[in-house]
């Protein structure tokens, strides 16, 4: 009887930790998003579409239930913050001299690599928005779409 407990119970905690990982968000989910909003941005224009990445029930902003955590982002191609659907109070900042905690320009680094292959992932480090207090490894698909780097990043468990 003892073994037929402990047998249920490590299925169950089995179970949890794989539908834990299946609600987890992965990179396929973050690229996908990133190809929604671009599509979204030249269906509908530059004003609507910021609307939907800054508005709390957009298509874009940071919606845990429907949308495994995932937002997105969007800069220029000098670092200035022109959508952000976590971090609204970054509207207007230019980040181009921020750094991660291992000194690395992310926002170069990715403003580069968009501009040699159109789109692509960068890894550093940030803060997680479900867990302010962390700091976590962040892997984001930027793409660059008229003079704007849209992205979508996951963060590492």
């Amino acid at each position: 009887m003892k073994s037929i407990i402990l047998a249920v119970a490590f299925f169950l905690i089995a179970c949890g930790t794989v539908f834990a990982a299946e609600d987890a968000p992965t990179k396929n989910d973050a690229k996908a998003l990133v190809k929604q909003a671009v599509t979204y941005y030249k269906e509908h224009g530059r004003d609507k579409f910021f609307n939907e990445v800054r508005t709390p029930a957009g298509k874009f902003h940071f919606q845990k239930e429907t949308k495994k955590g995932l937002y997105i982002f969007v800069y220029d191609e000098k670092g200035v913050v022109l959508a952000h659907g976590v971090r609204l109070e970054l509207t207007g900042r230019n980040r181009w001299n921020d750094k991660d905690p291992d000194g690395k320009y992310w926002i170069r680094d990715w403003t580069e690599l968009v501009h040699k292959s159109g789109s692509g992932w960068i890894t550093y480090k940030e803060y997680n928005p479900a867990d302010k207090n962390q700091i976590m490894d962040k892997s984001s698909f930027v793409e660059l779409v008229d003079g704007m780097v849209v992205g979508c990043g996951i963060y590492a468990k």
